[in-house]
């Protein structure tokens, strides 16, 4: 094989070696159920304070958002994800700063409320829960229902709070034949490429080009 022959297979090999330690397109995943067209009610001040939708995170990576919906009186909630121990009990302090986020005010029949989370961490097939609370606010919406959803990979069941404060790690209450609320939630999958170890390609490569001078040197001298 001539010089340049050999040159130029080795400029192929060092562009595979490239090509293969380059990361995988990170996955954006969702989980998502449909309306079934009933409500479960009734949410808000003086009746139950906190509704949630438990859920198993599909992906080790980010949860990115999630919604939930309401249906009627206008007021302000407050949504929040957490950890759920699968007891009816919540631990909420699995993220660092405590992560809650304040909605627009509930203004319409059948409101959407998303919260962007900005990239909360999760593990794949553990439990967590996603909720509205007007626990502690003013202007708060009272006989408010929301939307039951239905049966979807990934979502385990409704589950509220009556009167404890929602951010501690009070017991909750759940009925798992209860079924869904109207949900949906969007990850973003870790990426965890396979690749051939670069240090090991590079040597090869220096080993290849290492040859070639000698065979050079070879065919000055001669």
């Amino acid at each position: 094989m001539s010089l340049k022959l050999r040159l130029s297979a080795l400029a192929a090999a060092a562009a595979l070696a490239v090509g293969l330690v380059t990361a995988a397109p990170v996955a954006a995943v969702t989980i998502s159920n449909s309306p079934t067209g009933g409500s479960i009610g009734s949410f808000g001040i003086p009746d139950t304070m906190t509704y949630g939708q438990v859920f198993t995170a599909p992906v080790t990576g980010t949860l990115d958002s999630f919604t939930l919906f309401l249906n009627g009186d206008v007021g302000n909630v407050v949504g929040a994800v957490g950890s759920w121990n699968g007891s009816a009990s919540h631990g909420y302090n699995f993220g660092s700063p405590l992560t809650h986020y304040a909605s627009a005010p509930v203004s319409s029949e059948f409101s959407p409320l998303t919260f962007v989370t900005g990239g909360t961490s999760v593990v794949a097939g553990n439990l967590y829960v996603a909720f509205l609370t007007v626990f502690g606010l003013g202007n708060a919406p009272a006989i408010t229902t929301m939307p039951s959803g239905t049966d979807a990979p990934g979502l385990n069941y409704f589950v509220w709070n009556n009167t404890s404060d929602p951010f501690g790690n009070s017991s909750w209450n759940y009925f798992s034949n209860l079924g869904n609320a109207l949900f949906e939630a969007n990850f973003t999958a870790a990426s965890n490429p396979a690749p051939i170890p670069l240090p090991a390609a590079g040597w090869m490569l220096i080993a290849g080009l290492g040859g070639l001078a000698a065979l050079r040197r070879r065919r000055k001298s001669a």
